[in-house]
């Protein structure tokens, strides 16, 4: 039996395309029956600016959705590791670095972006030289979100540039001077595909625009429970040839009078005086269930959003023994990745400037570090002392660090009110301890010629010593 081969129909090998999705023809599902398949997601508008400017402002749902994140991430703020920490801490206070970050990334969560300007002794229009940076060339920082600037010269080629899909000079709306790129430190907003980004001027996306579907729906459902309670009853009256009364044409006023009067009295003297051919019903409105429906929807907003009930409502966590911390937790570990990949670059780009600009040069080794997002108990603080100092002792012991070390460490933590010149007298006594213990040294090991043998003890008894 010979084996059939396949015939030779030349040309590029075809592609069966198949959809991937269960397909029922008997019920129609999954088919141009089924209503579902024409469900698409479709990009919303991305630059309605006038609606998210009205929601952050007399919305609070909106604007915690902004601020929480931000305040929560620079709340503890950070630590720097550098002997002149001191003095960084007090230019970073003077340069207000803190409260200039929260407003930038607030901006850019409502906008999509928002941008730093550094003003420095340099020509705004040319690129910034990190290099000529020197004591005092810093003299102001302005946060302008993307509402006050526009970018023009847009790099689309350079890849390996900083500003790739961004513009390349910045304008200040109503305003003629050109401002390079490298003067602005950019914060950015929600992540967009480079597409998009450029599509949408260079910016990111709005991080209250994800969510405002969400709250919208949070708010109505309260807005109409609210209205439902001012009609938690409904009087009604029923009355004989009601409508022929209406439909004759001068019994309207007779009608609205007669029935004006019953309310009035009845607000009054809480009497209600009908004719026999009359029935007075008052029917209430059942609120059943409205309470779970505007829960999920609670849900819904804070899944949009990120961030945990317990958080973004104050709304105690469900199920027993349940405090929320599970909750807190997972929220605070995205809150430090948001610090590394947000917030550090961000900062380390200010940090170029306005530290040269405060010392005259970038300490060596220089780093900081964000402190921890959670406030600890007395308890957990006071074991957390106990485990440090425990620590520094032990390496004390090896002889892995000085004292003066750890008084500087403490030093950086506010304890004990320990100051420069405590740790100057402590480097002092360390200088003079080892040189004394040097010199004891190389006494024991020079004999009274000279060499490297050391003397022998006396014998005598009349020296007293043996």
């Amino acid at each position: 039996m010979t084996k059939r081969s396949l015939p030779d129909v030349g040309g590029k090998p075809r592609i069966r395309l198949t959809a991937d999705g269960l397909a029922n023809v008997m019920t129609g599902m999954g088919t141009e029956r089924d209503r579902r398949t024409y469900g698409r997601f479709m990009i919303g508008t991305l630059q309605d600016f006038a609606e998210m400017e009205s929601a952050y402002i007399e919305n609070w749902v909106a604007r915690a959705i902004v601020d929480f994140p931000v305040e929560d991430a620079t709340r503890e703020w950070r630590n720097f590791s550098t002997d002149d920490a001191k003095r960084l801490q007090e230019a970073e206070k003077r340069f207000c670095i803190q409260a200039i970050t929260q407003e930038a990334f607030k901006w850019a969560g409502v906008y999509g972006g928002a941008g730093v300007l550094m003003i420095t002794d340099q020509d705004l229009a040319k690129p910034l030289n990190i290099k000529k940076i020197k004591k005092g060339s810093l003299k102001k920082l302005k946060v302008l979100d993307r509402m006050l600037i526009s970018g023009q010269n847009y790099n689309v080629t350079d890849i390996m540039a900083d500003n790739y899909m961004r513009p390349e000079i910045f304008r200040v709306n109503g305003g003629q001077q050109d401002i390079h790129h490298s003067h602005f430190v950019i914060a950015p907003g929600a992540a967009l595909p480079l597409r998009l980004r450029l599509i949408n001027g260079g910016w990111d996306d709005s991080q209250l625009r994800r969510c405002l579907e969400d709250i919208k729906d949070s708010v109505s459902a309260k807005g109409g429970i609210a209205s439902l309670i001012l009609e938690a009853n409904v009087d009604t009256i029923s009355r004989q040839n009601l409508s022929n009364d209406l439909s004759s044409g001068d019994m309207d006023e007779a009608i609205a009078k007669r029935y004006r009067l019953f309310g009035m009295m009845k607000s009054l003297f809480r009497l209600a005086l009908l004719d026999s051919n009359e029935v007075f019903e008052r029917k209430p409105i059942t609120f059943g269930g409205l309470g779970e429906i505007l829960s999920v929807l609670m849900e819904w907003t804070s899944g949009a959003s990120g961030i945990p009930m317990t958080r973004l409502f104050g709304v105690q966590a469900k199920g027993l023994g349940d405090s929320g911390q599970g909750d807190m937790n997972n929220y605070n570990n995205s809150i430090r990745g948001q610090q590394n990949t947000k917030f550090r670059p961000f900062l380390t780009k200010l940090d170029a400037v306005w530290i040269r600009s405060t010392l005259g040069a970038m300490p060596e080794g220089f780093d900081f570090e964000f402190s921890p997002l959670a406030q600890p108990t007395d308890s957990e603080l006071h074991d957390q002392r106990l485990a440090d100092a425990q620590a520094d002792d032990l390496r004390l012991q090896q002889r892995v660090i000085l004292p003066s070390q750890v008084a500087r460490k403490l030093m950086d933590q506010g304890l004990y009110g320990i100051n420069e010149s405590d740790i100057t007298r402590i480097e002092n006594d360390e200088r003079a301890e080892q040189e004394g213990d040097y010199r004891f040294r190389m006494g024991q090991a020079e004999g009274k010629d000279g060499d490297d043998t050391a003397a022998p003890t006396s014998t005598d008894p009349a020296s007293g010593t043996e």
